[in-house]
């Protein structure tokens, strides 16, 4: 008999998130699908466009209002309770509230008090707004993507990667050490900082001697083996063959036999051959050429719209990328094979905020007194 999977490797592990739009409930995310028991702290008025529910399974949730009577003290108890607490606000907005890492992990020393901003903490950029483009193109991130003109990578590269991966990765780290010394800590967590840390290769060629700029680089869609081409039914078809081997099967795939291999990296044979390749690909639709290069290993593959995600074989194979209730669903990743991740339901907006004042304490007399003053929201 195959035994039940041991529960996430997260268990036990109560995150309070103060965060909202996109970073922050994407970082909490990825910490409930691995068995974090995360609250999400809404506003009564949300604002009217907020990635945060979308990001929402296996969270639960609860309506405090911070500007109401009593409503900073429900924090504060709610973070009495916690191991993390995760809040994307300026620098100081807490602080203004009494809820600030000084006051809540002296009520709480194993507290990880994890501040997910753009700019992060302090520097002369701290108190500016921003968004993911900017933090991108202060850290150079920006600078390198592209060819002719920067190419805004929408929000994948800043507030997703150097951001929400780099925190969670932050916060498993803090936790880990808490283990020995059972303290909690601060974490200064700015999506610039992690915008900047991703660029480390380029930095790395720029420290050699070799980085080429952006549209020179054979990563930036300059090269005729690396980039994307057009086909005739207007999908496109990705190719990223560097090493000989590749860049031999790919030639053949297209059935080009005239072109000197060994003049591969020399920049100056790249446009005629680039445009020789793309008017080839332009001949047959992404899918004929889907199928060419299944056969041959010329790291060859299509450019898949959202919409054709689930039904990949090799997405669909692995349960990638699901289609349930009409709607399209990432899986949890890394995998880990003892205590992998579950994806848990959504939240329900306020469904969980008497549960989750219990828990902090309050008796259903005072629950229902904070109701009737609206400094929570009792669904």
């Amino acid at each position: 008999m195959d035994q039940e999977p041991a529960a996430g490797p997260l268990q036990g592990v109560r995150v309070l998130d103060l965060s909202a739009l996109g970073p922050g409930p994407f970082c909490s995310m990825l910490l409930a699908d691995f068995g974090a028991d995360v609250l999400t702290v809404e506003r009564p008025d949300p604002p009217g466009f907020d990635p945060a529910k979308y990001l929402s399974r296996g969270k639960r949730s609860a309506i405090v209002d911070l500007r109401a009577p009593g409503g900073a003290e429900v924090i504060a108890r709610l973070a009495e309770q916690a191991d993390v607490l995760l809040e994307s606000n300026r620098p100081g907005t807490l602080e203004r509230r009494g809820l600030g890492p000084d006051v809540l992990c002296a009520r709480n020393p194993r507290l990880i008090y994890t501040r997910l901003t753009g700019w992060g903490q302090d520097g002369p950029y701290a108190d500016r707004a921003g968004h993911d483009i900017n933090y991108i193109a202060i850290a150079g991130a920006l600078g390198v993507i592209g060819t002719a003109e920067p190419v805004p990578p929408l929000a994948m590269l800043g507030d997703l990667a150097g951001g929400s991966l780099v925190t969670a990765f932050g916060i498993v780290a803090a936790l880990f050490e808490r283990t020995v010394t059972g303290r909690g800590q601060v974490i200064d967590a700015a999506i610039a900082d992690g915008a900047a840390l991703l660029n480390s290769t380029w930095l790395a060629e720029l420290n050699a001697g070799i980085w080429a700029g952006r549209g020179r680089h054979l990563l930036s869609g300059v090269a005729p083996f690396y980039g994307v081409y057009a086909c005739a039914d207007g999908g496109y078809f990705a190719v990223g063959a560097i090493e000989d081997k590749f860049y031999t099967a790919f030639l053949a795939a297209l059935g080009i036999d005239d072109v000197d291999r060994t003049t591969q990296l020399d920049p100056a044979t790249w446009p005629d051959l680039k445009a020789r390749v793309a008017e080839i690909f332009g001949t047959k639709p992404r899918d004929h050429w889907a199928e060419v290069f299944a056969d041959v290993e010329g790291c060859g593959t299509p450019v898949l719209d959202l919409d054709e995600l689930a039904d990949d074989p090799h997405l669909a194979a692995r349960g990638t990328v699901v289609r349930e209730d009409g709607r399209l669903h990432a899986a949890p990743a890394p995998r880990l094979s003892r205590t992998p991740a579950r994806v848990g339901p959504p939240a329900r907006r306020g469904a969980d905020t008497r549960a989750a004042l219990f828990e902090a304490g309050y008796t259903d007399a005072e629950v229902d007194a904070l109701a009737a003053a609206r400094t929570v929201t009792l669904a």
